[in-house]
């Protein structure tokens, strides 16, 4: 109606719907399977475009000297947390492109994607993984780009398990894109893609939770983390949904809905996948994974520094961030 022509370009994963070896409405319900189809007919991986040459100029009534959001919005910044296993406020963890490209340019010069898998479940600091989660959802890299640089690094560096494990994260990153593109809406129902009723909800039990006061050290260590740097890791993350979904009778959706409203890094397709899972509500062949908080802390934090760092009375932790 305005005259303007629009043309959409998919360009949000690594491989292309299209290349895929089945149509999206085929689409498996289990990773694992579609991992193997991938893998097995070696289906193609888009190479990044080209920089462009030249953009367009800005229009004539541009302003350059437009507020800041956070000026327009009068909202001050978070106080910086240096305990955090992502500051963004500093120098190393710009999140614009020219931070994200040197991000990525000294993950692989350290050769860090060799112990990936190794570390990957650590608790504490920047390297245990590639922190390449942040940039990827603000845009200032993308999965394709990432993942030509990582096929160079592999063949001048050689390819290991760490290496195929970044390979495997970024096809979860995939998957759950063509979850959405094959159940649109059915994966925000209280139901997900399950016949179950409606999940329960504890409305005290989820603000202890989102305050880091539920009770359950390691979990609150986890909240209070989230709470006051915006991060959290990947096992983190799994061990506060699912105590919360499991231990607490909460309503997923609700733990989701906080999460999106705490991380720097939130991405729609990865968090609403990751909470229907935990919860026996969308891909999980197993029906729901419950995260035993005592089992993981042990495993993964057996020396309490971890819970330790993130105590109730440490330093500039805050309550929750709504």
């Amino acid at each position: 109606a305005s005259g303007v022509a629009v043309q959409a370009i998919w360009q949000s994963s690594l491989i292309h719907p299209e290349s895929l070896p089945f149509d999206i409405s085929q689409l498996p319900e289990v990773f694992s399977t579609f991992r193997s189809r991938v893998e097995k007919y070696a289906v193609p991986i888009l190479a990044p475009l080209a920089a462009p040459r030249t953009l367009p100029p800005l229009p004539d009534n541009f302003n350059e000297d437009a507020p800041s959001f956070d000026v327009s919005l009068d909202v001050s910044p978070p106080p910086e947390e240096m305990r955090s296993a992502f500051p963004y406020f500093t120098a190393a963890c710009r999140v614009d492109e020219p931070g994200a490209q040197a991000h990525l340019a000294q993950y692989l010069a350290r050769k860090l994607p060799h112990t990936y898998k190794a570390t990957r479940n650590a608790l504490i600091g920047i390297d245990y993984s590639s922190k390449w989660s942040p940039f990827l959802a603000l845009g200032t890299i993308s999965a394709r780009q990432i993942m030509a640089a990582l096929r160079r690094f592999e063949a001048e560096h050689g390819a290991n398990e760490g290496s195929y494990w970044l390979w495997f994260e970024l096809l979860w990153r995939d998957y759950f894109r063509f979850l959405h593109l094959k159940h649109g809406v059915r994966l925000y129902r209280a139901s997900g893609l399950s016949a179950l009723p409606p999940p329960t909800h504890d409305a005290a039990a989820f603000k202890r939770w989102t305050q880091g006061h539920s009770g359950q050290p390691f979990v609150d260590a986890a909240m209070r983390e989230l709470s006051a740097t915006g991060y959290l890791s990947n096992r983190m993350r799994q061990v506060a949904a699912s105590f919360l979904i499991h231990d607490l009778g909460c309503d997923w959706r609700a733990g989701a809905a906080w999460y999106e409203s705490q991380l720097i890094d939130y991405d729609v397709y990865s968090n609403q996948g990751n909470w229907l899972y935990l919860a026996g509500r969308g891909t999980d062949p197993r029906g729901g994974r419950r995260f035993n908080p005592h089992k993981q802390a042990a495993d993964y934090d057996a020396d309490g520094r971890y819970t330790a760092l993130w105590r109730d009375d440490s330093p500039h932790v805050r309550g929750g961030m709504a």
